[in-house]
């Protein structure tokens, strides 16, 4: 089969089965006695091994094949759920992690080493130590493998009173000895479409094994069937005979049915002939959508209707950003279509222009709406983490998440996992204390990490918080002082709230000791970094003993916004109507001088003012002589401040396009935009003015 072709459609849908995986252990470890997850863990670990046999990945499949036997174990009570079998199964996950993502890579999947994972799995099934587990083909091992089929047949008194009845009435009893080639991937598969072959001619009485530990691969390469039909036994042979990968078909008549055993396959029988079957991969790929039910009562009505109900397509990323640049070049053609009709006062144009406008508006709506997806795909990888970093610290951690449902653009969704992931490693090293500390304090032995995102406008609010110590200004103060970030009356003179945010600044850390936790001092400053280059913001509050609470602010969208398009001499810029609070004109008496700077008071409030010419070295033109001065005022987080501009031409709808890898320095620019007239205006990055 050729296999490329579903590479794609393998990665991701075995990524989703691991992140199931995770997550249900986690619900698990939580509620050791719920079957449902237990179930559902198994049912996803039976999937992925049947994709990666599929597609030749054998030693994926044989990892998960002994994972999904120890699950199998925990389902039917033969072993207990313990921490100990989680952390195995985890590390089975991982490991399956690992090998995914080397094979997305177009690396070899047996650049892992599993002998050892797998010895302590088989040596958890069978109730041994991980520690002290025999070698995977000791005696032991073997002794514990199904016993091949065709050496004995037990028929109870029912199957023999119905196979009596069935003789009767002109029915022929058979036992059918099937084995499958040792070459085979998929054992479940073959033994499906054998038992639905039966099924087409014959009833089918017993199987051994059972059908359940058929469709489960839980047998060597053979198994036997008792039928009674009307059908010849050279039928039934060939009709075993024509799947793929079956080597052998043994049919015998059933003559004695007092005896309860029935003899086994005769030694000189001669395996029938087999034809490969070049069709052989669809039934395979229709076991998977069925979601692995009891293969011989699968109902072929059912899966009819589970490939009905599939509203969802995958699309490749690149289609995405493609169709989000035509968008774009649209509406850019869009607004130089309303400034000619504008220009030229052309009534029928500018009727055509407002239709035109609508259209595009939806346009613009529905692609947006494609491109956002919820925040779950990146809070969902936290649980694992806060759970292993929480053993691995010695401390009680529970971690609520809400809002998972908020969506954000693909583009952010991609880049804010890192941020995230430093703030929470944060919170549980340096934020919730050791249980004996709360405990000493007052506090539930537990400590409580938030992970919350919600809507607020035009922009997405990711919180993170904890219960913990807090964040002590003084602390801050004097370590920032310790490395010389700042000196020691500078680090007086900072309110407490302040004083807080220096956490921020490179290389800051007040970890003692560097550990793989924290201790670099990268961390925080990789977080403000990062977000800020997104176009959002990061801020801290905190209180003594009671936690801390990091607010993560970001755009839904950094494709297409709205902008106000100012002049500085001749040069236009933008700035994203998202960062302004409002637009006023003063007069040069309305500026004062605080300190060497120049402010304004707006409201009771002293806002400091920046000359955008000044900042960015335009060149200065003759002097207008005009009293009046424009303001645009912004804010970022709780601060503000006024920018100064010669000029205010109008909001506008502009699409922002990257600067480049020449001009990736430069701090005051966040990008840029074509106008309507061709023209390049730059879009402000309004945190760099602060």
């Amino acid at each position: 089969m050729e296999t490329n072709q579903y590479m794609e459609m393998f990665l991701d849908e075995s990524r989703e089965h691991l992140q199931s995986l995770n997550d249900g252990l986690l619900s698990l470890e939580n509620d050791p006695e719920d079957l449902s997850v237990l179930n559902e863990i198994f049912r996803n670990a039976h999937t992925l091994k049947g994709m990666s046999a599929t597609m030749g990945y054998t030693k994926t499949a044989e990892l998960t094949h002994d994972m999904e036997n120890l699950l199998d174990m925990l389902r039917k009570e033969q072993l207990k759920v313990s921490s100990e079998i989680i952390d195995v199964i985890f590390k089975c996950v991982d490991t399956l992690q690992e090998m995914v993502e080397n094979i997305g890579s177009g690396e070899s999947e047996d650049l892992v080493d599993v002998s050892d994972l797998v010895r302590q799995v088989n040596a958890i099934a069978k109730g041994e130590s991980p520690d002290a587990a025999p070698a995977a083909d000791s005696p032991a091992a073997a002794a514990d493998a199904p016993a091949a089929g065709g050496t004995g047949f037990t028929l109870s008194d029912t199957d023999r009173t119905v196979m009596k009845e069935a003789k009767a009435s002109g029915l022929v009893p058979y036992l059918i000895h099937v084995e499958i080639a040792e070459s085979c991937l998929l054992k479940s598969a073959r033994s499906y479409m054998v038992m639905n072959a039966l099924d087409d001619i014959s009833d089918v009485i017993k199987s051994v094994p059972p059908a359940e530990d058929l469709e489960q691969e839980k047998f060597d390469h053979s198994f036997d069937v008792a039928i009674v039909t009307d059908s010849d036994a050279k039928t039934v042979e060939n009709a075993v005979a024509a799947i793929s990968e079956i080597s052998k078909v043994v049919v015998t008549e059933i003559t004695d049915l007092d005896s309860p055993t029935v003899g086994g396959v005769a030694p000189e029988a001669a395996p029938a002939p087999v034809e490969e079957a070049p069709k052989a991969a669809a039934p395979e790929k229709v076991d998977h959508k069925k979601d692995n039910k009891p293969a011989p009562a699968a109902d072929k009505k059912d899966a009819k209707k589970v490939h009905v109900g599939g509203q969802s397509v995958r699309v490749d990323i690149e289609k995405l950003d493609t169709l989000m640049n035509l968008v774009g070049e649209l509406v850019t053609n869009k607004v130089r279509l309303e400034q000619i009709g504008m220009t030229h006062r052309l009534t029928e144009l500018t009727e055509t222009l407002e239709q035109m406008d609508r259209v595009t508006t939806d346009l613009q709506s529905v692609v947006m709406k494609v491109r956002m997806v919820p925040v779950s795909q990146v809070f969902n990888r936290f649980p694992r983490m806060v759970r292993d970093l929480a053993k691995e610290l010695n401390k009680d951690i529970n971690l609520t998440i809400e809002g998972e449902e908020t969506e954000l653009d693909r583009t952010v969704i991609d880049e804010i996992g890192d941020p995230l992931m430093h703030l929470l490693r944060n919170s549980l090293d340096h934020g919730v204390e050791h249980p004996d500390e709360r405990e000493a304090k007052g506090k539930p032995r537990t400590g409580e990490v938030g992970l919350i995102a919600r809507h607020e406008g035009n922009n997405v609010v990711i919180l993170v918080t904890d219960d913990g110590s807090g964040i002590n200004a003084d602390k801050i103060r004097n370590k920032a002082v310790e490395k010389g970030m700042i000196s020691r009356d500078e680090a007086d003179a900072l309110p407490d709230a302040d004083a807080v945010r220096l956490i921020f600044l490179p290389g800051f850390s007040t970890a003692e000791v560097i550990t793989d936790v924290s201790g670099r001092g990268v961390g925080m400053d990789v977080v403000r970094s990062k977000i800020e280059s997104l176009g959002g913001h990061v801020d801290v509050e905190t209180k003594i003993d009671e936690g801390s609470v990091f607010k993560i602010k970001l755009p839904l969208t950094l494709a297409i916004i709205q902008a106000m398009l100012v002049k500085v001499q001749n040069e236009m810029y933008a700035i994203p109507l998202g960062s302004i609070d409002s637009t006023i004109n003063i007069t040069p008496d309305d500026i004062k001088t605080v300190q060497n700077k120049e402010v304004i008071v707006l409201r009771g409030q002293i806002i400091p003012i920046a000359r955008l010419g000044e900042i960015l070295s335009v060149p200065k033109g003759e002097e207008t002589g005009e009293e009046d001065i424009f303001v645009v005022v912004v804010h970022v987080g709780d601060h503000k401040i006024g920018i100064v501009v010669d000029n205010l031409i109008g909001q506008q709808e502009i699409v922002i396009k990257t600067l480049g890898k020449l001009l990736s320095g430069l701090k005051m620019l966040a990008g840029a935009t074509v106008l309507g007239d061709g023209h390049v205006a730059m879009i402000l990055d309004v945190s760099a003015l602060l």
